[in-house]
């Protein structure tokens, strides 16, 4: 899948999430209504992408076009911890009404959302909560979670020692 284009109106549900700001990477144009990530470094905000390892911190407020600024010119508004519809992946990364709630959702662009982690290829947007009429999923978007959800993902399966586990661990929360 491929990044947004246009702004995707999205009417939040449930009780009010946490607004903040964030400076805009450079060279970056972001649309209403997409997935945001917080790059890891320098810690601008971009469109979230699964090519990348950066954890999504929330959904953009209003468009936002740095195309032709630097790193941090301009500011985005991003919601999070409240729940947003998405639409669902295709085939095995489709979510089904029989899914549990609470299941851990992914991203396969800034718009789509997908039940597999794809080996480990996209990290967690938030939460499975079902579906709306029109076939959107509905997700809980917290960044807190997804990325401990992500940092314990990363970890080595057999550390040989305790503390090979703790540097494993330290080392996955960055």
């Amino acid at each position: 899948m491929s990044n947004s284009t246009v702004n995707l109106t999205r009417n939040s549900l449930g009780s009010a999430g946490v607004q903040f700001d964030l400076p805009v990477a450079a060279s970056t144009h972001i649309y209403e209504g997409t997935l945001i990530s917080q790059k890891t470094s320098g810690g601008y905000s971009a469109p979230y992408s699964a090519s990348g390892t950066d954890v999504c911190v929330g959904v953009a407020q209003h468009e936002q076009d740095n195309s032709s600024g630097a790193d941090g010119d301009k500011r985005i508004r991003i919601e999070t911890q409240r729940m947003y519809a998405f639409a669902n992946g295709t085939s095995g990364d489709a979510f089904a009404d029989t899914d549990l709630i609470g299941s851990l959702v992914y991203a396969t662009d800034d718009h789509t959302v997908a039940k597999t982690s794809g080996t480990q290829a996209r990290a967690p947007v938030g939460f499975y909560y079902g579906f709306e009429t029109d076939g959107k999923v509905r997700v809980f978007i917290d960044p807190k979670l997804a990325r401990v959800v992500y940092a314990l993902q990363l970890l080595t399966n057999s550390p040989a020692t305790a503390d090979a586990l703790r540097d494993n661990i330290v080392a996955s929360f960055g």
